[in-house]
C-alpha cells in the first residue's frame, strides 16, 4: 500500500529511511494514546465500583427512604391517573431526584422552589395534556407530587 503511494525506486536511502522512521513513530504515538485511553477508562470504572462499595449505613438507608417516597408519589399519581409502565419507571427516577435534592438541609427556600418548578415542568413534559388537566385539578396531589 505505501509503495503505490510512495515511488521507492526514484527516493534514495536517506529519505527512505527518514520516512520509515516518521511511520514508526507515528505508529508508536497511536499506540500511546491509545493505551493511555484505555486506561483511563479502566481507573473511572474501578473508582465508580469503589465508591458504590463504601457506601455507609446511613447512605443506604437514605437511598431507601428515597427510593420509598418515589413509589408512593408514583402510585399515588398512578392511583389518580392510569400510566404505562414506561412512564412510572421515568416518573420513579424523576420523584427520587426530587427527594434527594429535597432531603438536603442546607437547600435554601428559592432553590427548593426551583426544584419544584423543575419536578413541575418535567412532570408536563412526560404526561399527556389530558392528564395533565385532570392533575391540574387536583391542586392537592400536585402540590405533593412536586414539593
Amino acid at each position: 500500500m505505501i509503495s503505490k503511494l510512495i515511488r521507492f525506486d526514484v527516493i534514495n536511502t536517506k529519505q527512505k529511511s527518514f520516512i520509515m522512521k516518521k511511520i514508526i513513530a507515528l505508529f508508536v504515538i497511536m499506540l500511546g494514546f491509545g493505551f493511555t485511553a484505555n486506561a483511563q477508562q479502566k481507573k473511572a470504572a474501578v473508582k465508580s465500583a469503589a465508591v458504590a462499595s463504601t457506601a455507609t449505613p446511613q447512605q443506604t438507608a437514605k437511598a431507601a427512604t428515597i427510593e420509598k417516597a418515589a413509589i408512593s408519589d408514583v402510585e399515588s399519581l398512578n392511583s389518580f391517573i392510569p400510566l404505562k409502565d414506561a412512564d412510572r419507571q421515568s416518573l420513579k427516577g424523576l420523584f427520587a431526584y426530587k427527594h434527594e435534592l429535597l432531603s438536603d438541609a442546607a437547600l435554601s427556600k428559592e432553590r427548593k422552589d426551583i426544584v419544584s418548578q423543575t419536578i413541575e415542568a418535567k412532570l408536563r413534559a412526560t404526561l399527556s395534556p389530558e392528564q395533565m388537566a385532570k392533575l391540574d385539578q387536583n391542586t392537592k396531589l400536585l402540590n405533593t407530587l412536586t414539593h
